[in-house]
């Protein structure tokens, strides 16, 4: 998991620094960080990869040594070491993120669209934007699946995807144990709710200003403003919420 967060991170944060340094980038440096950019996004899923199989790892060993190991993380390991459990996992990962990556705009259908005739471009096809901007910012590559249907993978916005869906996974997967075992026990639902829908707004805090100036007349596109400097809030909450939730199920659940 270690070695997982190094390569997730420092491509990032080199590739950041390095880029914002070049006093003057024209059209060829920029083609000369092509091979860079492509680069630092495959290092990035193969960082993300490595860290779910460490994490299985990880819930593998508590599960072994569970006579020594903290009873919260044994008991999730046992919850996950059955197949159903697993399967409710996937499928509510899966679904959240797949909602999550419409709302967030990395995936972008336009059924009355024609992206070859509006961007010059050929589809299907890939386009990489090297430059510029803070770190989990850039590269960012947009994919052209056909004329209607596109991708837009900025790496921020991958790793909350990624880590928000496996959160309400296992939110939403310790509450079914919870109706499996314990069906009128109170439980942290509420705290699933509240983090998975703040976790759509966590990659796209215009969204969540256009959603919050639709309900509340006369915030006007101030809130725009203010919710693109609080994004960092939305991301850190969200993800406190969603462990607040596993801890509540967890000791609900414990003996």
């Amino acid at each position: 998991m270690i070695v997982a967060v190094s390569i997730l991170a420092a491509p990032l944060i080199v590739y950041s620094n390095y880029v914002n340094s070049i006093p003057v980038l024209d059209m060829r440096t920029a083609g000369q960080l092509e091979f860079f950019a492509y680069s630092v996004i495959l290092l990035m899923l193969v960082g993300a990869l490595l860290g779910v199989l460490g994490l299985r790892r990880f819930l593998n060993e508590f599960r072994k040594d569970e006579p020594t190991s903290p009873r919260l993380i044994a008991l999730i390991a046992r919850v996950f070491e059955q197949k159903r459990y697993s399967r409710v996992m996937a499928a509510t990962a899966l679904t959240y993120g797949g909602v999550f990556a419409v709302i967030s705009g990395m995936i972008v259908y336009v059924p009355s669209g024609n992206f070859s005739a509006e961007y010059l471009v050929r589809v299907p096809s890939a386009v990489i934007a090297v430059c510029c901007g803070n770190v989990g910012l850039i590269p960012v590559l947009t994919v052209l699946l056909t004329n209607q249907l596109g991708l837009l993978l900025i790496p921020a916005d991958i790793l909350i995807l990624l880590i928000v869906s496996g959160l309400v996974g296992v939110n939403a997967t310790l509450i079914v144990c919870q109706y499996d075992k314990r069906p009128r026990a109170p439980s942290g639902r509420w705290l699933l709710g509240l983090g998975a829908a703040c976790g759509l707004f966590t990659a796209c805090p215009t969204c969540a200003g256009l959603f919050l100036s639709t309900v509340v007349l006369g915030l006007g596109t101030s809130v725009l403003v203010l919710l693109s400097g609080l994004q960092i809030f939305f991301v850190l909450g969200t993800i406190l919420m969603l462990i607040m939730g596993v801890y509540v199920s967890a000791r609900i659940l414990a003996p």
